[in-house]
């Protein structure tokens, strides 16, 4: 067995006995008749994939229906970004920790309900993941990955037949029904 692999299931065992994390339940009502507000999505750690999430992203319009959307966004990439309309979240990862550039932005996320929360990255993360499994949202989007159950409840497979970018297009396609 892989030794980063048993390092990453201790690390999420111990986190489950400690309360941190927990697997998280699968029941979504559909249609839901509360009314979506506020959105926080989470781009890819790698470059390739960030800049990929990012041109798929380029045609969905972000100011519908007055849906406030948060990206949390590697600092790394902030030169890569001339977006208006999202409130932009740049952050630091170190191994599987979140360092915000703003805490002020940090609070606000985790005091705020959201109502939609989205991981754009295709492979397991434990950092961005971690920090997801804290805040408060009834839908907790992400891609199925050996770990995705206790952290999402709406899990989509990555088509890896076709691009990665149809995988990003089916986030999209739930958020427009919204």
């Amino acid at each position: 067995m892989n030794f980063n692999l048993s390092i990453l299931r201790l690390k999420i065992m111990f986190y489950l006995l400690l309360g941190k994390i927990r697997k998280i339940p699968s029941k979504i009502q559909l249609p839901n008749d509360k009314k979506i507000k506020q959105v926080v999505i989470f781009f890819p750690i790698d470059e390739n994939l960030f800049r990929l999430s990012l041109y798929s992203f380029r045609k969905f319009n972000l100011h519908k229906d007055n849906i406030r959307y948060h990206f949390v966004i590697n600092q790394k990439f902030q030169n890569l970004i001339h977006l208006s309309g999202p409130e932009l979240i740049f952050v630091n990862y170190k191994k599987n920790k979140i360092q915000f550039c703003d805490l002020e932005q940090k609070n606000n996320l985790i005091q705020n309900d959201n109502d939609i929360i989205i991981d754009l990255n295709i492979d397991f993360s434990f950092a961005p993941s971690k920090f997801i499994a804290y805040l408060k949202s009834n839908f907790k989007i992400g891609f199925k990955t050996k770990f995705s159950d206790y952290f999402y409840n709406l899990q989509l497979k990555v088509n890896r037949k076709g691009t990665v970018e149809n995988s990003y297009e089916e986030i999209q396609q739930i958020l427009a029904s919204l």
